[in-house]
């Protein structure tokens, strides 16, 4: 296909996407991306900084995933293309002299992702998430490609100050459905900070830090140890260190920190 019909497709695929006006229209945005663009998979995500993320859609599990990872890692390239404020393109993750986010890069492998385009979401001055575009084969992006992407981007960024828009015309009530599933995951991970804060009396940051860290070093997605902690399977003590709690229901959850540090010494717990 013609980069040309390419261009035309897309645009209407957008065009449709954004007059349909209801909860599918981000991912409708994101799909055409996969339709129309040389990609794999799509996700669009609101963000309000490395601690403050809520994924809105994704086209596939690996889409998904590479959201996941960056939430539970505080780095990627979504991070920084919501930062910097600019676009973030990677030819391929895993050259390897990309070093700029070496957990995620790490990590983001295993998914099968290659190539990583990322942009940034804004309205004026106002940064309000990105659109991740990820493929299983390396390369650069070229103009047509590129234009293409940037032309998505700003119907991602409509379709979400739309569902914005619709979300704070019903404060109060039920959320919208374009909001349901994995970002009341997301909420879960809130919740968790705060027991922790209470738990071991620190701050939110380091209380945050610490749910990323054990879902590092337990090689388990942060929502999971969120969700133990919630559960009280999980504690964290004032002193950094974590343990199985009893009044939860039966943990399943081994104490990251522990884990780790007894695997490496060749102990077992006691």
């Amino acid at each position: 296909m013609s980069p040309v019909v390419d261009r035309v497709g897309l645009g209407r695929a957008l065009t449709a996407a954004l007059s349909d006006d209801g909860p599918e229209a981000a991912l409708a945005v994101c799909r055409a991306c996969v339709t129309w663009l040389p990609m794999t998979g799509a996700s669009i995500t609101v963000m309000d900084g490395a601690q403050g993320q809520e994924p809105v859609c994704a086209t596939d599990p690996g889409a998904a995933r590479i959201d996941e990872l960056q939430f539970s890692l505080g780095e990627g390239p979504c991070v920084e293309a919501f930062s910097s404020g600019r676009a973030v393109l990677v030819p391929d993750i895993a050259e390897p002299g990309e070093g700029r986010w070496p957990m995620f890069t790490a990590a983001a492998v295993e998914t099968g992702a290659r190539g990583m385009f990322v942009f940034p979401l804004r309205a004026g001055a106002s940064r309000l998430g990105v659109l991740d575009c990820y493929r299983d084969t390396p390369g650069h992006l070229d103009d047509t490609e590129l234009a293409g992407a940037l032309l998505a981007a700003d119907a991602a960024m409509w379709a979400l100050l739309d569902r914005l828009d619709h979300r704070a015309g019903e404060a109060g009530r039920s959320p919208s459905p374009w909001y349901d599933g994995s970002a009341l995951a997301r909420a879960e991970v809130h919740q968790a900070t705060g027991m922790l804060m209470a738990q071991a009396g620190t701050a939110a940051p380091t209380a945050l830090a610490a749910l990323r860290a054990a879902a590092f070093l337990g090689d388990r997605g942060i929502t999971e140890i969120a969700a133990d902690v919630v559960a009280r399977r999980l504690r964290l003590d004032p002193d950094g260190s974590w343990h199985v709690s009893s009044n939860g229901a039966a943990a399943s959850a081994e104490p990251p920190h522990q884990r780790g540090d007894d695997e490496r010494e060749g102990r077992e717990d006691p």
